[in-house]
């Protein structure tokens, strides 16, 4: 279960999130998000109460910060040792992967080129 409290002040949105952003919370704030952010300047997410966040959480987070890129800025306050920790899990393994394609991409050029 994820509750989500927004707070619109100005041009700022301040999102609170309590529970779990997983596979099925995700897709409700990711509608919620679509509906509120339209003119705003500043995208604030407050994680004092979210207990979990799965891959599909973090897409919606990476959703939100490419949209408030065009518009504005986006930050996360109140982040917990655990969410930070899949946070740091989450940016390893990415870095991981991209070293790893594009050695594969190097060696094996051949192999995405062609067909």
């Amino acid at each position: 279960m994820l509750n989500i409290n927004k707070n619109l002040n100005g041009e700022t949105l301040t999102v609170s999130l309590e529970g779990r952003l997983d596979t099925t919370t995700a897709p409700q704030l990711e509608e919620s998000l679509k509906e509120s952010m339209v003119g705003i300047k500043e995208l604030i997410l407050d994680f004092a109460n979210l207990e979990y966040i799965s891959s599909a959480g973090l897409r919606v987070l990476l959703s939100a910060q490419k949209n408030m890129a065009k518009q504005g800025s986006m930050k996360l306050i109140h982040v917990s040792d655990v969410i930070m920790e899949i946070f740091e899990v989450t940016i390893r393994i990415r870095s991981f992967a991209r070293r790893v394609w594009t050695r594969f991409r190097r060696r094996n050029s051949c192999m995405i080129t062609c067909t």
